[in-house]
Order: structure tokens, then sequence, then C-alpha cells
């Protein structure tokens, strides 16, 4: 697959005056970005304001129920305050926001405090309800300049692009000698190429290499039963890359350079919030450590190292080592383009001597001491640029302008369990303290609420590292200063809950518990008519096959409660563990945090653990395995290191696909050096790209900084006034209603009186259209399949979308979805579309309008009332809705295989808003 855009570059030739500010900007749209990165909550969207809808939009014709009655549209919202607020130097009080910032503060709001040690002292206000758009409050006066060569050192642009479809296809030698031989022969008329082999492609892709951080060649050697093994290997070093991410003026304005602290304020009410690594509190603790700033500003560099084994053929494993600037917004550092992660070598692979199966616990033993020894020697010359500048830092001019004294320190460590036991030094699973971060025997990993005490930073004893689980091995990072490696280590979601507590565990034991009543293949066939929802995978044949994926896991619990139900004993404790894990792991994935949502995490995983007692109990199922025990210290590291998206070992899962691909093109003899080699002209390769790119956005009318800046200020402005909801797949053709009455009705009762039924609602609903309605006017509407509703999500307050369709044949199956309806009821109101129209009026106003059923609550409970069980009633008859009081998307499944079965569970797990709207967390 082509590979994406890479991170930072050298501060060397003409790269640097073309860095890459126009296309971050344009990624930060995607998501709606409008207020500072670093400073404003998440840094990804700008608060989403639904405009005002109609007051009463209720059906006359039809008994409404919840639908009809008291609907109430998200009302217009408050100014957003004075932005340039300024506050003392000295630490803010919490308590009193109002006096603090004055009269004109919106209902709710965030608040951003920067540590006392940064430059800027300002607090700032976020306004949640704002109908205007927040503006960055710094921007990069860097903007690209034609560069008349871009594509140097290539000696014309198609000789890059030639060699940028090679080198990104990973084309082999022998078919790009083919394809220049033809294309310089007879292929192409007036070909402009003057490349004429893959040997010539070479040699000015060697050039191009020098354009980003080049990796450097070392040995370690270590001694395994009396023979020494030297171990060779290539790595970037961390400081050069470091420098080329500072110095990028493109991701200048986004550089975190401090640590906040952020507050969700509603009224009195406020509670803090936790969302990137500068808002959690070991970033504040460093900022505190450090001097206060005199002549330059001192600023800790955090770095998110990520190290996995990964299958590159069916036999090879290679050992990829990736870092990422913690200090970017997270839609940078995980993401594919400028300023996300980079890689710094391949840790060798180390290779078993002999039959482990014939070794003596003692051999066993000194084979894992002589691996841990490797990789923390690998790992010091990797880092030893670094050791003396975490300690005592070193000054630095950054792109913007400023001079800094920079600490770096690794803050953040991904890795699954067994490549966290050779970095941190453990004895991994099978010791009697597993733990990288306390000393939890094995016996007690099933208690994830009692506390164990930690580990510490040095020991010095072999008999106490053995009794503690660890070998006599000096720890690389031992000397740096804001780098432990057992605080560094971090809770992850996909391997301690989707492949672990979840994919290995708690789905096994369910498989086996079906099988004991004979019950998988019905459940197999319950599964296969879940319905279909976006990002959720469909599952056919969920008994029978061996998933290896961890969202396929995770989507699998996200449905299987309902599927397995009515086949397990009533009041079943496996339904009701599955249940409170389901709840845990929602929470834990939340992208923002506050301390009322940490609370409920907590309680969740007390749940948690009791439901597991009970399931032990009935079941005999052990949970003293690690994944388990490693829940206990997530809220430790959300509030250390944020949320746990920041530190998820899947944003590094994609590489492993990069490196089996280009592995492919290695003759697999010295192979690391040959990935390495591919991996530096995909940079050089990338570089270059950015450079064309930036000179072509010179070249096309963007001549100055203000024009990109108001042709922003213009699509925020037609963003902002746009509906909540964009119709799409039209049916047909403009019709008068009259006309499409009748041909409907022929087929389908739930059209008879359309026409009628819609000029009632317009006398009910728009009072001064009903005035000039006669009923010799005539009203035409356009049918649409499918409406695509925007909305402001509960986790984070940025905009959702959800594409909702009402089809009767969508590749193959009809698919009628569910809406939830904006109206004044205790729980959420649940409708499935039917039709949508946009009509016209005769004075010529345009409404849409959705044809819909809607539900009730049902008097039907299963064999298991789970906690947070909730069943519908389908009604059989229609009743129209404008869809201004369509909120978002819903996800219903029916309680049988029933053709026409009127009860259905609402799914509240297919995304955290929905968890959150139905369940009350709404902060």
């Amino acid at each position: 697959m082509p590979r994406r855009s890479k991170s930072g570059k050298l501060g060397v030739e003409k790269l640097e005056k073309n860095a890459n500010i126009a296309r971050a900007i344009e990624e930060l749209k995607k998501v709606n970005l409008t207020r500072s990165i670093g400073e404003e909550i998440q840094a990804e969207a700008a608060p989403f304001v639904a405009p005002t809808a109609p007051s009463s939009p209720m059906d006359c014709s039809a008994d409404n129920g919840s639908i009809g009655e008291g609907l109430m549209p998200v009302e217009d919202s408050d100014t957003a305050p004075d932005m340039g607020v300024q506050e003392p130097p000295s630490v803010p009080s919490h308590d009193d926001p109002v006096v603090m910032f004055g009269p004109t503060l919106p209902c709710e709001y965030i608040k951003i405090i920067p540590h006392p040690h940064s430059p800027n002292p300002t607090t700032r206000i976020i306004a949640l309800n704002a109908n205007t758009s927040l503006c960055h409050s710094e921007r990069s006066n860097y903007m690209p300049k034609p560069d008349p060569y871009p594509w140097a050192p290539f000696k014309n642009l198609s000789d890059f692009e030639y060699t940028e479809t090679a080198i990104m296809g990973l084309l082999p030698k022998w078919i790009v000698d083919k394809q220049l031989k033809g294309l310089n022969s007879n292929w192409a008329d007036k070909s402009h190429l003057t490349i004429k082999n893959f040997k010539e492609m070479n040699e000015v892709l060697s050039r191009a290499r020098k354009y980003f951080v080049q990796f450097k060649r070392d040995v370690v050697s270590a001694t395994y039963q009396g023979k020494i093994y030297n171990f060779n290997f290539e790595y970037r070093d961390p400081w050069e890359w470091i420098l080329s991410v500072i110095q990028d003026e493109s991701l200048a304005p986004m550089a975190m350079w401090n640590a906040v602290q952020k507050f969700f304020c509603a009224g009195t009410h406020q509670e803090r919030i936790y969302d990137e690594p500068n808002t959690a509190d070991t970033w504040w603790d460093i900022d505190s450590e450090l001097p206060d700033s005199d002549i330059f500003p001192h600023s800790y560099l955090p770095l998110h190292f990520w190290l996995d084994k990964g299958m590159v053929t069916r036999r090879v494993k290679k050992h990829p080592m990736l870092l990422r600037p913690a200090w970017l917004p997270r839609q940078i550092r995980n993401a594919s383009g400028n300023g996300g992660g980079v890689l710094i070598g391949y840790m060798p692979v180390i290779e078993d001597p002999s039959d482990p199966k014939g070794r003596s616990a003692a051999e066993k033993e000194e084979f894992s001491h002589f691996k841990r020894e490797v990789y923390q020697k690998v790992l010091k010359k990797v880092f030893s640029s670094l050791k003396q500048r975490s300690n005592h830092g070193e000054a630095y001019r950054c792109a913007d302008g400023i001079t800094r004294v920079l600490y770096p320190g690794i803050l953040i460590e991904s890795q699954d369990a067994e490549e966290a036991a050779y970095f941190c030094g453990c004895r991994a699973a099978s010791a009697n303290h597993p733990c990288p971060k306390c000393l939890v025997s094995q016996n007690d990993l099933h208690r994830i609420s009692e506390t164990f005490e930690l580990r510490k930073t040095k020991v010095a004893k072999e008999k106490i590292l053995i009794d503690n689980g660890m070998h006599n091995i000096e720890h690389f990072l031992w000397d740096f200063r804001f780098s432990d490696p057992y605080r560094a280590y971090s809770y992850d979601t996909l391997h301690s809950d989707d492949l672990g507590k979840w994919g290995k565990h708690l789905w096994l034991l369910t498989l086996d518990v079906l099988e004991k009543y004979s019950v998988k293949g019905k459940v197999t066939q319950r599964m296969a008519i879940f319905p279909r929802w976006n990002n959720l995978k469909h599952f056919n044949h969920v008994t029978t096959t061996h998933f290896t994926d961890g969202q396929a896991f995770y989507d699998i619990l996200k449905c299987i409660l309902p599927c397995i139900v009515d086949f397990l004993p009533k009041n079943s404790v496996l339904v009701h563990c599955i249940r409170a894990y389901l709840k845990f792991r929602i929470l834990v994935g939340l992208r923002c945090m506050t301390e009322s949502r940490l609370e409920w995490l907590q309680e969740a995983l007390s749940i948690y653990q009791r439901c597991c007692d009970e399931v032990s109990q009935e079941y005999g199922k052990s949970f003293d395995f690690l994944k388990q025990h490693a829940a206990h210290y997530v809220e430790k590291d959300i509030r250390d290191k944020g949320t746990v998206d920041n530190f998820s070992t899947r944003v590094g899962e994609g590489f492993q696909q990069e490196a089996a691909q280009a592995f492919e093109q290695t003759n697999m003899k010295d192979a690391e050096h040959q990935l390495c080699a591919i991996d530096e002209k995909q940079e050089a390769i990338s570089r270059i790209r950015m450079a064309i790119d930036d000179d072509k956005r010179a070249c096309l009318g963007l001549d100055s900084l203000e024009d990109a800046r108001k042709s922003e200020a213009s699509l925020a402005l037609e963003s902002e006034s746009s509906k909540t909801w964009r119709l799409r797949s039209p049916e047909g053709k403009k019709t008068n209603l009259r006309v499409m009455d009748v041909n409907l009705a022929k087929c389908d009762r739930q059209y008879v009186a359309l026409d009628e039924r819609l000029r009632d609602f317009v006398a009910c609903n728009i009072p001064e259209e009903a005035v000039q309605l006669c009923f010799e006017d005539d009203i035409y509407a356009q049918r649409y399949k499918c409406v695509v509703l925007k909305y402001q999500a509960v986790e984070d307050w940025t905009e959702g979308t959800d594409i909702m369709r009402c089809n009767a044949d969508f590749h193959g199956r009809p698919r009628y979805d569910c809406v939830i309806v904006h109206d004044d009821a205790q729980t959420l109101s649940v409708a499935r579309l039917y039709d949508i129209f946009r009509c016209w009026l005769p004075s010529g106003k345009i409404i849409d309008l959705a044809l819909v059923r809607r539900f009730s609550g049902s008097r039907w409970k299963p064999r298991t009332v789970w906690d947070g069980c909730r069943v519908l009633d389908e009604d059989s008859d229609t009743t129209l809705v404008q869809l201004d009081y369509l909120l978002r998307g819903a996800l219903v499944c029916p309680v049988s295989e029933k053709a026409k079965e009127r009860s259905y569970y609402f799914i509240d797990s297919v995304d955290p808003d929905i968890f959150l709207r139905e369940n009350g967390g709404n902060c």
C-alpha cells in the first residue's frame, strides 16, 4: 500500500523553506479544528451547535406519543466571551469562575489554565455553545513560496513522479527496468524522463535520502553460556529527529510547549478534564520541577515509544521501534502525515541457539536474562544522545523563533506484556511478581481493586531482584531524567482488553458455555441477523471463525449480549459479567475524561471484579492473569498521561503491514538494513512530494497568508450556517404530493392520505404557512433514501456524523435505520426512518420531513435483565417529524429471529456518544 508522508525534516536545502503548513491546516479542518492546539479541549474540533428548530412539530393526524408533544429543538446559545481575558501570573483560584472572568460567561465552557512556568500565563475560556466559531489564538506566519525546482535532486518533475510511483508502489527492480526501457523507447511519445534504469534512479535517491534523518549502524555484544554474541543494528538518532520536528515551521503553531489544566464549567459546577498528555499530572509535575523561565523558557519534550514484534511472513518476525512527538496534538502525531510517527530502527531478533523445551529452569532464566541484556544495550545506544539533554537540557531555537531549553524524555511506552517485560527488565507473566509496575503476586492478579507496592527505579541485590520478578540488569533509563520506565509503561486497550480480557478469556469462556448448552448454531444465526451499523463489523459465522484482529473482538463484544441472553440460564452471571466488562471497556476508551467519568470508571471496574468472582465460582474460570491486573492502573495512567488513545499500541499496528510489504522487496538476507534503506527512500519521496505540493499551492492564488485566512473564515461561516442534516440519494423526481400519495398508497398503506396528513402537520406546526395554504394549492415533494445527520458529541463536544438510510434495496437487502428524536422524554426517544421528503409549499417555503415509526417501552423482558437493558416495541403506524428534530442515529436489535418481530433491544454500545446519552454521563 502507498507509504504515508512522514514526520519532520532536517534544516537543510530548500525543503525547510517549504514546510507543509497548508497540509497541516487542511488536516485539522477535516476534524473542524477551531481552537488553538494544545490549549483547547481535545484540540480536535470546534463545539458544534444545531440551529433552532420549530417549536412544535406535531403530526395532528396520528397518535404521536413521545415524538409529537414536547419536542425540544436545541436552544440558541449565548455569545462567545472575550478570549483575551488575562490572568495574574500566580496560579488562579478555581472556586469562582464567574467572579474571575466577569458576567459574560456562557452556560457551559472549558477553562484552560497554563502552568505557572508557561511564558504565556493567559487563562483561556472556550464556549461550548457558541454560535460563532472560535479562531486559533496562534497562527503560523509562514506560507510556502514558489520554488523553481521543488523536485530537486531529480532533474525534472517527470523523473520524480515516476520514482514516487515506483518507491511507494514497492516495485521490484526488474519491473522498474522494464517500464523505464519501454517509456524511453516506443511506449510513450515526447517522454520527459531522463532516468534510464533502476541504477540511475537509485543514484538520485541516494542523494535525496539526505533530506531526512538517516540511519546509523552500531553493534552490541552480550555473553550467553560463555560465548560472546554480536548484534548489528541500525537506528535513527532520536535527537536529530526531534530537531527536525521542532524546526518544522508548519508544526510550530500546534506544538504544546507547556502543561495546562482544563476544567469543564457549567454554572457554578466545574471539574477537571484529561485528554492530551499536557493536560495530565506527570507533565504538570515535570514543568513544576523545571526552572522558571528566565532568559529562555524551559520545556519538556515528551516522547511516545512504541515497540512490538510482528510477523512479516508466516515464519519471520521483526521488531520495529517507533517514536512519536507527544508535544504535538494526537490527531497529528497518531496520523500518517507530517508530525506523525517515525521508524527509529529494528530491535535485533535474538534467535534461540538451542531447544527451549530441553532446558532446565536455571537455563531458561539465563537465556531470559541474555535477551533482556541485549534489549537494554541496544536501547541504551539508540537513546544515548538524549541522556545528557534529559538531565541538563539544551537550548535550541525553535521554528516559532523562540529559543527554548529542551528536556527530552520518554513519557509513554506502548508495548504488549511480553515486550514490556523485556523493556522493563521483568521476568514476564511466569514470574512470582509479573507486573512491570508493581509487586503483585501471581495469586493476587484477579484482585483489581487492591493496591500493591510499586516498583522502584533501582534495586541492587540479585536475590531481591529475583523475589520481585526482575533481572539483574541496569535499565538504560535509570540515568535519564523525566523518564521512569515503570510509570511510562501504559495501559493498552488492544492487548489488555480486546485481545486480552475479552478475546482470550471471556469470549473463549462464552464459547465453551454455549457449546455446553449446544446453542452455538443458534447464536450464530442470531448474530447473522444483527442490524448493520457504520464501522461495526457484521459476523455471519461468529462462533466458528477464529479471530485475531482486536477490532473484530471489540465489535463482537458490542453485539453479543442480545444474541446469547435467550440461550443461557435465567439471571446468568456470565451475561452480567459481560455487560459489566462492556461498560468498563467503553468508559476506559473515552477520548475525553472528567473527574466524574473517572469515578464512574472506578465503579464499573469494581462491579466487573465482583462479576468475575461470581463467574469463577460458577464456571471455575481463573482471572489470575496479568492483563486482568493491568486494569488496576488505568485510572492512574489517565491522570498521569491523558486518555488511553494517547498510549494505545493500536496506532502503531499499521506499520507492521508496511514492514511486511517492504520485506517482500528484500532478498531476505540482512533484511533489517534493506528495510531501513526502503524507509529512507520513502521518507525522501514524502519530503519532495510535500515541497512540490507547497509549490503548487503557492502558485495557485493563495498569494498571502491573509488570503488563506479569509478562505478558512468563509469555509467556517458556511459550515456554521448550514443545517444539521444533508439529504442524499434522491428517489424519483419532484412530484405533486397528491400524485405521489396515490401512487405510493397502492403498494404501501403507510402512505395512505399522505397529502392530507402533511397539510394537517403544517397547520399544527407551521401556522404562518397554514394561513396561506388552501386545499386547492399543490404541494410538491421529492423523496430521498438517505440523510446525513450532524450532532455535537457528548463525549468531547466535537462534531459527529451519522449516515442514516431508508432503502428497500440497499446492497440486496432492505435497510431502515433508526434515529434519536430530540424531545422532552426522560429517556432517549427512538424512531425508525420509513421515508424522507423535501416538500415545497405554495408560498415557496421548503421543509424537510421524515416519515417514521416510533418506539415505546416494552413490557417484555429477556431471561436475564442486564444493567442498562432496555426493550422497545415498534409501532405499526407512521407519523411525520421535521428533520430539525432528528438528533443522531440509533441502533436497535430484534429480540428474536421472527420475520415480523416488533420488540427490539436498544443497543447503547455502538459508540461512546450513544452510551453516555443513554446512561446519563453527559460530563
